[in-house]
């Protein structure tokens, strides 16, 4: 049945370069399912393209923003959503991604006008930086404000990746629909079954950017107290392997330059594979024993929601993690993950030393529970997801 179109307008990069594509991926699945025809508009660090498929759907894209003028043209662009919108006759909705505060009013102007519904689909509250060009700083700032707190407001609904989120707009008399990151069950990268271990090395994996790679940036993932917990570690046990993607030796050292010491003494215990193409990651995941990643407590980390832990949990991967986010509301101590305490060096030893001591045979059975179960699969929202739609 054709419910209509609904135009999905972001930063995402199909088919898989970034985390947003991701997720608009599998909501994009979602909709088709309960009826409706999708066409992705996102951004391309190539080239500007108006027609390609991917996954079946018809996506178009803008230039990535490679410089202060180009950037300042992308947080208001307009005309090319309105050309999208008008080329198709059975509009449902608009959905727009993190987009910019500057496209976002204009396009609410439009759609209001037109009598076209217009959701946010909202996952990060974003902080603006602290160094950089003053006047783009001061730009981003109005920006996030402006999104964040006046425009969200007005749309018809706000879909929200986390509990932070869904509930501050609930509480202003937004419409809305708590969304964690969703994936396809069914499609062929996640797997059916779990690979057989051969060893009693425990093994780790850590997937992410956990800051900019510049001194003084702003930290999210903490992979420094990963390092601290399996150092102490280290001076006693050492049959494990932490494999971290994402970020190299070299980069991690130009934010945490007094870690030198450390990682030459955990040596190749440590294989830092730096950037990897998102298959390649996910078959690093699957032959991993544990998924890591800890955060501090901030308003990134609370309104965000890791894409990683859903990720592990989908390749029957236990999660170790501390308490951010909603992550309470999914992970299960000791059933598909384990919580690490970051009060101080010691806890995580701690913490980690218990994980460290499940047995080969346990894990396995470990595993094979987790992987079972279809939490995040797009299917088990397609019910709320029509409901919210209506």
């Amino acid at each position: 049945m054709d419910k209509g179109t609904i135009i999905y307008i972001g930063g995402f990069e199909l088919p898989d370069k970034n985390a947003a594509a991701h997720r608009v991926i599998a909501n994009g699945k979602l909709l088709r399912d309960i009826g409706y025809n999708v066409h992705f508009m996102g951004i391309s660090n190539e080239r500007i393209y108006c027609n390609k498929t991917f996954y079946g759907f018809n996506s178009s894209a803008l230039k990535y923003p490679n410089s202060i003028i180009s950037w300042f043209e992308y947080i208001t662009t307009f005309k090319d959503y309105i050309k999208l919108i008008e080329s198709y006759s059975n509009v449902h909705s608009i959905i727009c991604y993190n987009l910019p505060s500057g496209s976002l009013y204009r396009l609410l102007k439009y759609c209001k006008k037109k009598e076209i519904k217009i959701f946010s689909d909202c996952t990060e509250w974003y902080i603006a930086p602290k160094t950089g060009n003053f006047l783009a700083r001061t730009v981003k700032s109005w920006d996030i404000k402006l999104r964040m707190n006046n425009l969200h407001i007005k749309l018809d609904g706000v879909i929200a990746i986390s509990s932070y989120l869904d509930t501050y707009y609930s509480n202003q008399g937004v419409q809305t629909l708590q969304i964690p990151p969703l994936i396809d069950k069914e499609d062929s990268k996640w797997p059916t079954n779990i690979l057989q271990k051969n060893n009693t090395t425990v093994n780790l994996i850590y997937s992410g950017s956990p800051f900019a790679l510049t001194k003084g940036s702003e930290v999210k993932d903490r992979l420094d107290l990963i390092i601290d917990g399996l150092y102490l570690i280290s001076k006693t046990f050492t049959d494990f392997k932490l494999t971290i993607l994402g970020m190299d030796l070299s980069g991690f050292l130009i934010v945490f330059p007094d870690y030198k010491d450390k990682l030459l003494s955990l040596g190749e215990l440590i294989d830092w594979k730096g950037r990897v193409p998102h298959n390649e990651a996910l078959d690093l995941l699957k032959k991993s024993d544990f998924s890591i990643f800890l955060r501090d407590t901030n308003l990134v980390t609370t309104a965000g929601f890791p894409t990683k832990f859903v990720e592990a949990l989908s390749c029957g991967i236990p999660v170790l993690t501390n308490r951010n986010s909603n992550l309470a509301d999914y992970l299960i101590e000791g059933k598909n993950g384990f919580w690490i305490d970051t009060s101080s060096e010691d806890s995580v030893y701690d913490s980690l030393s218990e994980v460290f001591k499940i047995n080969k045979n346990d894990l396995k059975i470990l595993k094979e529970s987790v992987l079972k179960d279809k939490i995040f699969d797009y299917r088990s929202y397609m019910t709320v997801f029509e409901n919210f739609l209506k």
